[in-house]
């Protein structure tokens, strides 16, 4: 028991490792943008955003972390996007009262949101529109993240990619109650929808 507990924790700890290596050069492209056009304000600000971005990935974490910390992380890149697309770049984001308190695995709603970009939004000409929502059901919290871009074709077969099998993965090594993932594509926009135990106390 002891030894498959510590190749779990070796494994998580390699699945949370794989997590953004696009962002990291999407954002340094969007920078290099900003310089090429002169909007050094805007550049200085990109840094500003980016480097607390990192600060917060190479700060040692636990297996769970606070939602409001999660939240502030993905806020620095949703900030270095909204930098890059301008009033293009819509954001709505709606936090249930009674589901904020949750605990969550790192990185995870940066992956969501990461993903709503490299596969929607980068590809959405005109006015993009990206919604966070976390709600509390029961025992449980729903965090989705929907996009209206032009999405694919695994998102139209219920079909995950790498970094969402990550995501559904580390929820799986993680949680001993039932958790779940799924991506599906409704009315013009795709949703990514994760489910997994309210966990205030930060344990599972």
């Amino acid at each position: 028991m002891e030894m498959e507990k510590e190749l779990h924790r070796v494994e998580y700890l390699q699945l949370s490792q794989q997590i953004q290596p696009h962002f990291l050069f999407n954002s340094l492209n969007a920078m290099l943008s900003l310089n090429r056009l002169g909007r050094t304000k805007d550049l200085t600000h990109a840094l500003e955003e980016f480097s607390k971005f990192l600060r917060y990935k190479y700060t040692e974490k636990d297996a769970l972390v606070a939602f409001e910390e999660e939240l502030a992380y993905t806020s620095h890149y949703i900030s270095i996007q909204q930098i890059r697309f301008g009033n293009r770049l819509k954001v709505k984001i709606d936090i249930q009262e009674d589901a904020r308190r949750t605990y969550m695995p790192p990185y995870m709603m940066q992956t969501l949101v990461e993903n709503a970009f490299k596969h929607g939004l980068e590809k959405q000409p005109g006015e993009k529109y990206l919604q966070i929502g976390l709600e509390r059901e029961g025992n449980w919290v729903i965090l989705f993240v929907a996009d209206n871009g032009p999405g694919s074709e695994n998102a139209s077969f219920g079909v995950l990619g790498v970094g969402l099998i990550n995501v559904k993965r580390r929820l799986e090594l993680i949680y001993d109650l039932h958790s779940e993932l799924s991506i599906n594509r409704e009315a013009g926009s795709t949703i990514l929808t994760v489910k997994w135990p309210y966990t205030p106390e930060g344990k599972v």
